[in-house]
């Protein structure tokens, strides 16, 4: 770059709606004449102002501009310290600049407003006012709210009593009212109060607001009053003049008769139970009559036992089992597999029935609880019977109605090719559910319901 820049004053101070400046000279140190630009960086460039913004210098010769700051009365500027940078730019070296760094401090200021809402407030016990407190400063404070009433005829309640305002806010103040004497009746009173915001540097700003309390007793309650007393007196009349003598007389009427027909009921009654007496005393008699001649009572026949019925169910007679399947030629087991996802082989597991022994299969679950991929493959010896892909499953179940038998010389094998990624090897296994019956002639197993899936 081809100039020298230097502020004569780096430190300034300066109160929000005031300004203050410094000078700032420029040299140009090139052979050739140049045209020079100024102008303010950071965040001071928003309300600074240099005048002359542009010059014209000789080789060898300087000249000085004037920047002027001016931060305006707001909130948006906040105090303390900013720095600032006065940048020159030469036409000769448009990419070359050269900046020159100082520094403003912005004095605090508070400034509150306050209002209350609403001004006024008509309740029985308590009433509820907003105190709305204003910061419109570049600094946070904290103000206590005073609530008064000049003829002490009323209690408060501030939450919170001293806030903290922050700069450009405004700050919500609940305000509860309540009169420390309640009336029954009469018209509505005004109880007047005052609320005053107040800090230790400023004097305090004041909010007047009124109370009209209301009686506990509506206006219109007397008169509901009367009403009710004229209804009850006229009730009573109305009773004893003709209800209560119609009521006593039908009650009566009633009450004979009840009477009748419960003397009725109690002859009926009365008579049954004589002529059971009398009917016991006759089987009395002649009992003791049969004793006396000394020949016994006649003892009444026992009643034959039932016999019980036959028949081919469980415990009545011949049956068969539920299955024609011999329960100790049953057997299952599981095929557990390893294969190594490295080996493009397939992997074989065995079970070999022993011999003399023939397996029937009738059930078979595939099981693959780890996701893994591949094929796998049921064999009986090297003949492939089953193979599907272990992506497509995480257990597969079959059932046959025509069993798949193995024999110690065909037997099951269970064959896996691993594709896993990595060196994960896959550990899918299968289980197989039939019997396990000699090669001498024997009766075929029933086979589970259903066609094969």
């Amino acid at each position: 770059m081809s100039a020298a820049v230097g502020l004569a004053e780096t430190e300034l101070t300066v109160a929000p709606g005031d300004e203050v400046g410094c000078t700032v000279r420029v040299r140009n140190t090139a052979s050739v004449v140049d045209h020079f630009t100024l102008d303010v960086v950071g965040d001071a460039g928003a309300w600074a102002q240099v005048e002359p913004p542009t010059m014209n210098l000789l080789p060898g010769t300087e000249e000085e501009a004037r920047v002027t700051f001016r931060p305006p009365r707001s909130a948006t500027v906040p105090a303390g310290d900013l720095d600032f940078g006065v940048r020159v730019r030469g036409r000769e070296d448009p990419d070359g600049s050269v900046v020159e760094e100082g520094r403003v401090t912005v004095l605090p200021f508070v400034e509150l407003a306050a209002e209350l809402a609403p001004r006024t407030s008509r309740s029985r016990r308590t009433g509820a006012h907003q105190l709305v407190v204003d910061n419109t400063g570049n600094t946070e404070t904290t103000v206590e709210v005073l609530p008064t009433d000049p003829d002490l005829l009323l209690g408060f309640r501030v939450r919170p009593a001293a806030p903290v305002l922050r700069p450009g806010t405004a700050t919500f103040v609940k305000l509860r009212v309540r009169p420390k004497k309640r009336f029954l009746l009469g018209p509505d009173r005004n109880l007047p109060f005052q609320v005053a915001v107040t800090r230790p540097e400023t004097g305090p700003i004041t909010c007047d607001g009124l109370l009209m309390q209301r009686a506990v007793l509506p206006a219109w309650s007397p008169r509901v009053a009367l009403v009710a007393v004229a209804v009850v007196v006229a009730v009573t009349a109305l009773w004893f003049a003709v209800l209560k003598p119609t009521v006593q007389s039908t009650a009566k009427e009633a009450a004979q008769v009840r009477t009748q027909q419960l003397n009725q009921d109690l002859s009926e009654e009365v008579a049954e139970v004589r002529t059971q007496a009398s009917e016991a005393a006759q089987t009395a008699e002649k009992a003791e009559q049969a004793v006396t001649g000394g020949s016994a009572p006649p003892k009444p026949s026992a009643p034959a036992s039932p016999t019980a019925g036959t028949g081919n169910g469980p415990g009545g007679g011949p049956g068969g089992t539920l299955e024609n399947a011999d329960p100790e030629t049953a057997a299952d087991f599981r095929v557990a597999t390893n294969a190594s996802p490295t080996s493009n082989e397939f992997a074989l597991s065995t079970y070999r029935p022993a011999a003399r022994k023939v397996l029937w299969v009738t059930d078979i679950v595939l099981q693959n609880p780890h996701g893994d991929a591949g094929v796998l493959q049921v064999r009986r010896g090297d003949t492939v019977l089953l193979e599907t892909g272990l992506n497509n499953f995480r257990d597969l179940d079959y059932h046959f109605v025509q069993p798949l038998k193995f024999s110690a010389g065909q037997p099951v094998t269970v064959a896996v090719r691993c594709t896993n990624p990595g060196n994960t090897p896959c550990t899918p296994a299968a289980y197989f559910a039939g019997q396990l019956v000699p090669v001498a002639p024997a009766t075929s197993p029933s086979a589970s319901p259903g066609a094969a899936r």
